[in-house]
């Protein structure tokens, strides 16, 4: 008799447990599951904006621009005009453009009486 009463107990302890165990499972799939389909969700509205963005560029448009950054407008007078202006004067940090237009500084060391360019 206590043998019987002892295996059901047993018995119901085990079917419990599965039972806890299955509801256990379906919860954790369950939370995977909507938290993929919720990424895949995001991930198509962003690939459906991408595809509109992409299909609605203006290829016209888009070659004129590409074209145009082809053939930059002429800077050629207004290096000379800054040329021109910086020749003959320094500014005040002492750096002046030379004639090939680089910028060059002019500096002392601090322990040297020395300038250094």
């Amino acid at each position: 008799m206590d043998a019987t009463r002892t295996t059901r107990q047993l018995e119901e302890t085990i079917d419990e447990f599965e039972k806890q165990k299955i509801r256990d499972i379906k919860k954790i799939f369950g939370e995977f599951l909507t938290v993929e389909m919720s990424f895949h969700a995001k991930a198509l509205e962003v690939y459906t904006l991408a595809y509109q963005n992409i299909h609605s560029v203006d290829e016209e448009e888009d070659l004129e621009v590409f074209r145009s950054s082809l053939h930059p407008p002429d800077y050629q007078s207004r290096l000379d005009i800054v040329r021109a202006n910086s020749k003959t004067s320094l500014d005040r940090t002492g750096s002046f453009l030379s004639t090939s237009g680089t910028l060059q500084v002019r500096c002392r060391h601090p322990y040297s009486k020395i300038p250094i360019k």
